[in-house]
This record gives C-alpha cells, sequence and structure tokens, in this order.
C-alpha cells in the first residue's frame, strides 16, 4: 500500500512529514492511515495497451 506522511514518526516504518513510501505489511499501513500519521496514495489502475 503507498502512504505519504503526514507528520514525521519512527518505530517499525520510519517517514518524514511529505515522503511517500509503498508498506508491504497492508495492516501496518492500516493502522498508520488511521491513526492519522499518514494518507493512503490512490494508485490508477493501468489500461492494456
Amino acid at each position: 500500500m503507498k502512504i505519504k506522511a503526514l507528520k514525521s514518526f519512527a518505530g517499525k516504518v520510519t517517514m518524514t512529514a511529505g515522503q511517500e513510501l509503498n508498506v508491504e505489511d497492508k495492516e501496518m499501513a492500516e493502522d498508520l492511515v488511521n491513526a492519522g500519521f499518514a494518507e493512503e496514495i490512490k494508485v490508477a489502475a493501468k489500461g492494456k495497451a
């Protein structure tokens, strides 16, 4: 899940405010979003050529 940090934080995942990161552990990424530390970045689906 791709997320963007809203504020700096440290732990199993460490990010600075404004940083974007793809977090493989979806549950951890969702926890960060629910806690207000990050927001999910929606990735557009790729179309077939």
